[in-house]
């Protein structure tokens, strides 16, 4: 069985953690079939030709895929769906590849290149489980391919993925209307969790053994794992840009539309409760500090944006009440983002009330995007595989 790796980045200059998964594949005695890198500017070819000596290394550099469109022509595939599934508009525009053109050109390599297994890593985590056993953290050693392969393996399951262990995604924060805020961003469930986080009541840990694996629609796109084969029941990855004030924002969820999509029929995602590190601020161990550290104040503005441009095409998957909910939230948001601008001194958080008026307001551009996505997908997975 071919089992690669899947990673997408802005520049490839450094292996990041890549290492650490290769290391830790070959120590349980599993052998990388390639590593595919999509990346939108730059690459370091001297890292490459090192890394070559001991994994094959593809490269995907966005919009300049031409050896990747030659073979899908030779498949037949049209240029029109070659270029809706390979090619960027956002990266001419505004700078930036939307998250899910990134994955969805490694999946079409992963295709091409024979990969039975696919596993997506980000860039900051790491092949290890943060536990908490009695007061001490500790790092677990998991075996990461192969946990994935266990279930990948059985019968009708598609996509394996978990959780992260680390700092948890909102930091601590708390302050009056921090409630209306976390609704307009549609964070309710997340709430009660940030408001009450103390210490390392705000750290997730994961579980070393007797782990609960469950069926999921909840797919983290860092952690997870796709038999390539069954591509062609699966939906791609899908995601936009949303511009506020002429400054472009990428919307988050890129990986949402997988796990609507599975669990339909015959069809599974399992959780398999393999909680690896994530480095979720870059400052581990260090408590994060959303008042006093830019960097972190920084992640959440684009970490809201990128969720309020992608909640009205959520809401629309769900078959929601659309104009019911946008009044709602833009309610909220109202005395939300005033809270927060003031708690944190950022007026940056006074636009996501107008960041919401625009992303519903091209709701239905998102829509004919996403039915346009779907039909490309469907002619190169049907040709493919």
């Amino acid at each position: 069985m071919n089992v690669s790796f899947g990673i997408i980045t802005k520049n490839f200059t450094t292996p990041g953690t890549l290492e650490l998964f290769l290391d830790n594949a070959e120590k349980y005695g599993h052998r990388v079939h390639s590593v595919i890198v999509a990346y939108s500017f730059d690459c370091d070819f001297k890292m490459v030709e090192r890394l070559q000596g001991r994994v094959k290394i593809e490269l995907i550099k966005i919009n300049q895929n031409e050896g990747m469109v030659k073979d899908l022509l030779e498949y037949r595939v049209s240029q029109k769906s070659c270029d809706f599934i390979l090619k960027s508009q956002e990266l001419i525009d505004f700078g930036m590849v939307p998250y899910g053109k990134n994955r969805n050109n490694v999946l079409v390599k992963a295709i091409l290149n024979k990969t039975d297994v696919l596993l997506f890593i980000d860039t900051d985590v790491y092949p290890y489980i943060l536990s908490k056993i009695e007061d001490e953290r500790e790092q677990v050693d998991i075996d990461f391919v192969g946990e994935h392969l266990n279930y990948l393996k059985k019968e009708n399951v598609d996509i394996t993925t978990s959780d992260y262990s680390g700092y948890f995604i909102i930091p601590m924060m708390k302050f009056e209307g921090m409630k209306d805020l976390f609704k307009g961003i549609q964070k309710e469930m997340m709430y009660e969790r940030v408001q009450s986080c103390r210490e390392d009541s705000c750290l997730v840990f994961g579980k070393p053994v007797k782990r609960d694996v469950f069926e999921t629609n909840k797919v983290l796109g860092g952690n997870l794992g796709i038999n390539i084969k069954e591509l062609k029941h699966l939906p791609p990855f899908f995601s936009d840009v949303l511009v506020v004030d002429n400054k472009p924002y990428l919307t988050r969820g890129e990986d949402t539309l997988l796990g609507l999509a599975v669990n339909r029929g015959n069809r599974k995602c399992i959780d398999i409760d393999m909680k690896i590190f994530h480095d979720t601020f870059n400052n581990y161990p260090f408590k994060p500090d959303i008042i006093n550290d830019k960097n972190i104040t920084d992640r959440f503005f684009y970490a809201c944006m990128g969720w309020i441009g992608r909640n009205p095409f959520l809401n629309w998957m769900h078959k929601r009440d659309i104009n019911d909910v946008y009044e709602k939230q833009r309610e909220a948001l109202i005395r939300g983002e005033q809270a927060i601008a003031n708690y944190l001194k950022d007026d940056r958080f006074l636009k996501l009330s107008e960041a919401l008026d625009i992303s519903y307001g091209q709701l239905d551009y998102m829509i004919d995007r996403y039915r346009d996505t779907l039909d490309s997908w469907s002619e190169i997975t049907t040709k493919l595989l």
